[in-house]
């Protein structure tokens, strides 16, 4: 099977890891062990991210493809990120603060999804015979709450240019670990996307059957869910390291098209940032 370079496929795993890592401070000597510091004052711990301001470095990431015949997929990235009063960049996310304080931050963004398939990179003789699928830019709402017991998320998107016309939504429990330099964040979390996300990305039309021999599919939505573990380490005021590794367990309305051969993707992601 290929392996594949794409320079957008693979945007959404380093995305996770900056979403995690930019609540901490660069340079910041932190506590150990991590939980005293929040016992000591959450609301301190919590509120660090508003420190920052414009952060940029390199990574890479690999991830397995669900696709047939497409083996893996990898993309070097620059990695891009600021964090204001106001407004905010996070990779391919950026967005608005509609409301932010020491333990809850509400967001009006704006995302770029990297999910495509390009028939033509697939080894499969059948699969090279099916339409493309496209990436798109996403548009929604982000909350998220910090407390002593750990961080949780919830994004809701949709689909502004008319691609796949679909809805995601992602919701998600991290529990950041932090010691002097290292900071280690496990998450786990379920993503649901709608019918007409998977009928995008996944169906087989009538017309594909024809040309390919797949019996036609049509899925309905579904949720997928998800485990992750976030890993930063502080290396000098201004720099640090960052690695990312996700494994997505796909849902059954996913998994039972006839275009996927995987029922678990594994994704992994990492880099150095420098923050000025």
């Amino acid at each position: 099977m290929k392996k594949r370079i794409s320079f957008g496929g693979l945007a959404s795993v380093t995305l996770l890891a900056l979403l995690t890592l930019l609540t901490i401070t660069p340079g910041t000597s932190f506590a150990a062990p991590a939980q005293e510091a929040w016992e000591e004052n959450p609301a301190d711990a919590a509120a660090q991210g508003d420190k920052w301001g414009f952060n940029t470095g390199l990574g890479a990431s690999l991830r397995t493809s669900e696709y047939k015949g497409i083996d893996s997929l990898g993309s070097p990235l620059p990695l891009i990120g600021y964090e204001g009063k106001w407004l905010y960049l996070r990779g391919l996310d950026g967005g608005v603060h509609v409301y932010r304080d020491h333990y809850q931050e509400f967001n009006i963004q704006l995302s770029y999804l990297p999910q495509n398939f390009y028939a033509s990179w697939s080894d499969n003789s059948r699969m090279k015979r099916l339409d493309d699928r496209y990436s798109t830019l996403m548009a929604g709402l982000n909350y998220t709450l910090r407390t002593l017991y750990g961080q949780a998320s919830a994004t809701v998107s949709t689909d502004i240019l008319g691609v796949n016309n679909g809805i995601k939504a992602d919701v998600a429990y991290a529990y950041p670990m932090r010691f002097e330099n290292v900071m280690f964040s496990p998450a786990v979390g379920v993503q649901w996307t709608d019918t007409n996300y998977n009928d995008y990305y996944y169906s087989i039309s009538s017309s594909e059957s024809r040309a390919s021999g797949f019996k036609e599919y049509s899925p309905e939505s579904t949720f997928s869910p998800y485990a992750g573990l976030t890993m930063r380490v502080i290396l000098t005021e201004d720099w640090s390291a960052v690695a990312n590794a996700k494994a997505l367990f796909l849902g059954n309305e996913i998994t039972d098209s006839p275009m996927v051969e995987r029922t678990t993707t594994y994704s992994f992601s990492a880099g150095l940032l420098y923050a000025f």
